[in-house]
């Protein structure tokens, strides 16, 4: 659902009268019996109520929307508190392919409520600042891919900027695999490699995700959150980018000082104008026109720059 719902804001026309009973039958039966299954449904029933209410069904809309914000009480009961003994084991209290750690995070429709449930910005940014420093993130699999990207809901999205560079192309520390292991001596190595075993060891790469992770990255453009038609940005991994579709104008993204060296946005111009945050929308980037992307090597922090935070409002 959470796909068909991307879909539908990018522009696609979808008869939901056609399959609306097929939908609730699909969100009535999804699976709330372990910690990780339960966040994951959520995200679905609060793609369902999307839907719903896209399609002008406002009451049923709220009916899933309310049942999707129950992930507060899930999150509150399994993922709050980080201080017990099995946070960072594999397969802790029924989880499927991860720890409690790694899908704590996983709320990307709600990243402002998430937010709130850690205690606030400061709480929730020195969580996110203690989960990568202790190299408890797992590139091997899905359940945290998105979380390199949650500075930018926050005051300080240079941080995310150079985790998207470092898990990309740098050496990083990787204990975490996607066979149910935590390794006792670490992988220590680039995750992404231009040979023909390009992944590190299980690397999961279910319909394409880490291919697509890598590939978003090189652009310099990530989606914040599958359903939601916003991009955040990052400093390519190339000098020139284009984004070419049929019959459209293309999305030139060039890089200003570009080099290995230099992972942090200093500035950001759209068709010559300067823009004051940290992503584009869908329809921004389908106008296609010139993206420049100015790098630095220092993290530029003084930019007024204005988020784009996920928010349910049931």
């Amino acid at each position: 659902m959470v796909v068909l719902l991307d879909a539908m804001r990018k522009g696609y026309k979808v008869d939901v009268a056609a399959i609306r009973a097929q939908l609730i039958k699909e969100a009535d039966g999804l699976d709330f019996g372990t910690p990780d299954k339960a966040l994951e449904a959520s995200y679905d029933t609060w793609a369902l109520a999307e839907i719903l209410d896209i399609a002008g069904d406002k009451d049923l809309a709220v009916k899933y929307m309310n049942k999707a914000l129950n992930y507060k009480n899930i999150w509150n009961k399994d993922f709050r508190d980080i201080t017990k003994h099995d946070v960072d084991r594999m397969q802790a209290r029924g989880l499927y392919q991860g720890t409690i750690w790694q899908y704590r995070w996983f709320v990307p429709f709600d990243v402002k409520g998430l937010i709130a449930l850690t205690g606030g910005e400061e709480q929730f940014i020195q969580q996110l600042d203690h989960f990568f420093d202790k190299d408890l993130y797992n590139h091997a699999n899905e359940p945290d891919l998105q979380a390199p990207l949650m500075y930018n809901a926050t005051s300080q999205p240079w941080k995310s900027q150079r985790l998207m560079h470092a898990y990309a192309v740098d050496t990083v520390i990787q204990y975490y695999f996607n066979d149910n292991s935590r390794g006792i001596d670490p992988f220590v190595d680039r995750i992404y490699k231009n040979i023909p075993q390009s992944y590190i060891r299980t690397m999961d790469d279910d319909a394409g995700a880490m291919s697509a992770w890598f590939v978003f990255t090189a652009c310099g453009i990530h989606p914040a959150a599958v359903g939601m038609p916003v991009y955040y940005l990052n400093v390519p991994l190339f000098p020139s980018v284009k984004l070419s579709w049929p019959g459209k104008q293309p999305l030139q993204i060039t890089t200003q000082n570009f080099s290995d060296k230099n992972v942090y946005i200093a500035k950001v111009e759209l068709n010559g104008k300067v823009l004051k945050r940290n992503y584009l929308t869908h329809e921004e980037i389908m106008k296609g026109g010139k993206l420049v992307i100015t790098a630095s090597a220092v993290p530029v922090k003084e930019q007024a720059t204005e988020r784009w935070v996920s928010e349910v409002k049931p």
